[in-house]
């Protein structure tokens, strides 16, 4: 599981008096802060009073705004905060106390939801959480590398021993993506890790897969990407973007929001959910909840979850670490097999 970075807190005069804080993924931070900033201006043109928020730009999960989580004055959380990924949040204990359970509320959902997450109850049942958008993960098949083998159609696929040594993923080796270790795990047990586990070819960051699936380097023939990475991929012949007929798997995008907000405030979360953040998230490659959003997918594409129920059944975090001893267990195992051969 991707290990986050420790940064020393700012002043909370930084954060207390903001409206709204957006943290999100960065290949969406420059949309979302664009997006923000129109809705901010415009907003702040004929009201009082004004509405106040950032969408940090630094880099990847490094700004001045990190780690919130660590805020033990809840008054100095901001109103509204969005954030993307299993991170801080999911693995800290920032909501082992049911004191901080008490400042949040679940945002409505817009009715109904878009297509893409029919099948979905993104609800939580601890009303702390409210998804309003996703980062999904695709395929992103190099039919040169397949040698006769049928390109994959499900993320349940990546799990065929026809593709082993053949699937390239995301993070590094020593530290696997939890995305597909938690879809494969829900899915298919043990043996479903043991097998993906000798499927992996190639372990690292997006662009470093997006470069590969054009050249050689790895000899993958599939890798498990998001659908933004996958289209930033220059085009060719021989490359496929396959949405899974399973599901794109859902990396979350998530607000917590304070009870009792102002009329600015109540305006920021009312945006995160909007048809007009929706579309512009969508023309970046990335998905939401509004259903008045419009996506180059085929009516019956979808998103897969393993949903909040079996995120709190265990804890995030003792889960992941279930499967990453499994999954390396098998990777050793394979590593010995080779080198005894």
């Amino acid at each position: 599981m991707k290990k986050e970075s420790i940064i020393e807190l700012v002043p909370d005069s930084m954060r207390e008096n903001l409206d709204y804080l957006g943290h999100v993924h960065c290949p969406i931070k420059d949309r979302f802060s664009t997006a923000w900033k129109d809705f901010e201006t415009e907003y702040n043109r004929s009201r009082d009073p004004k509405l106040k928020g950032v969408v940090p730009m630094g880099g990847c999960g490094v700004d001045i705004y990190y780690n919130i989580s660590a805020i033990q004055d809840m008054t100095k959380f901001p109103a509204v905060v969005s954030e993307s990924g299993y991170g801080e949040y999911f693995t800290g204990n920032f909501l082992e106390s049911p004191e901080k359970q008490e400042y949040f509320v679940q945002w409505p959902l817009p009715q109904p939801v878009h297509p893409l997450f029919r099948n979905l109850d993104l609800r939580d049942p601890r009303e702390n959480f409210s998804i309003f958008g996703a980062m999904p993960y695709v395929l992103l098949v190099n039919h040169r590398r397949l040698n006769g083998r049928p390109a994959p159609r499900s993320v349940s696929d990546l799990t065929n021993p026809i593709y082993e040594g053949s699937v390239g993923t995301g993070f590094a080796p020593e530290d696997i993506t939890e995305l597909l270790l938690l879809e494969i795990w829900k899915e298919q047990g043990e043996e479903g890790i043991r097998s993906l586990a000798r499927n992996i070819g190639f372990a690292g960051r997006a662009p470093e897969m997006a470069a590969d699936s054009l050249g050689n380097r790895d000899g993958c023939c599939v890798y498990f990407i998001s659908w933004f990475f996958a289209h930033a991929v220059p085009k060719r012949d021989f490359l496929e973007i396959i949405w899974p007929e399973d599901g794109a798997v859902l990396n979350p995008m998530y607000a917590l929001i304070k009870k009792d907000l102002t009329e600015p405030q109540r305006a920021a979360a009312e945006w995160l959910f909007s048809p007009k953040l929706g579309q512009i998230m969508a023309d970046g490659w990335f998905a939401h909840v509004n259903s008045a959003v419009r996506y180059p997918l085929p009516g019956d594409a979808k998103i897969r979850w393993v949903g909040w129920d079996y995120i709190y059944e265990k804890g995030l975090l003792p889960r992941v670490e279930e499967i990453e001893a499994i999954y390396y267990d098998e990777r050793r195992k394979n590593c010995l097999s080779v080198a005894a051969s």
